[in-house]
């Protein structure tokens, strides 16, 4: 995936100025393969940032650290320990519980989304996104890494219509 966005960048279809690439973190994986890359393409960005969207930073740091020693284990050119010192691991923006948004998350995704048209789910995208928005010291340019959601925005189809209603209701 990073390969691909540092094509992008050398195309001129992405910017070359990216200072964090931002993502939703719910088993380590993504993050963890992120991170790698941006060991090998570090012109894509300096630094990237996982969400947690359940557990905590502990679990996560060990999570990711298992991932990335297991991929250095299959190609031993990858360097686990340079991939962790890029990566930082948020999971205060994770809401109540997996799956639970809260209120505050529910309003900026139908926020995001009467303004952008960006479609998030409650579970991952939202909360990464919330996250992004609210980190202390936001980064100039970002890459928000959108992985989809679609089956957690069907699967709580009340939820979200009572967000929308709640929304215009106060418009």
């Amino acid at each position: 995936a990073v390969e691909e966005l540092a094509d992008q960048q050398k195309a001129g279809d992405l910017p070359e100025d990216l200072d964090l690439v931002a993502l939703a973190c719910g088993s380590g994986g993504t993050a963890a393969g992120v991170a790698v890359g941006l060991t090998r393409f570090a012109e894509v960005a300096p630094r990237a940032a996982a969400f947690a969207v359940c557990d905590d930073h502990a679990y996560f740091a060990q999570t990711i650290g298992r991932i990335t020693a297991e991929m250095q284990a299959l190609d031993p050119s990858l360097d686990a320990r340079a991939a962790l010192q890029l990566l930082d691991i948020y999971d205060q923006y994770k809401g109540p519980a997996y799956g639970v948004p809260s209120a505050e998350q529910l309003d900026f995704i139908v926020q995001v989304a009467r303004v952008s048209g960006l479609v998030l789910d409650p579970t991952y995208t939202g909360k990464a996104l919330f996250g992004l928005a609210r980190l202390p010291q936001r980064p100039q340019r970002a890459l928000f890494v959108h992985t989809g959601g679609l089956p957690g925005l069907l699967a709580e189809p009340r939820l979200m219509a009572e967000a929308w209603a709640r929304d215009a209701a106060g418009s």
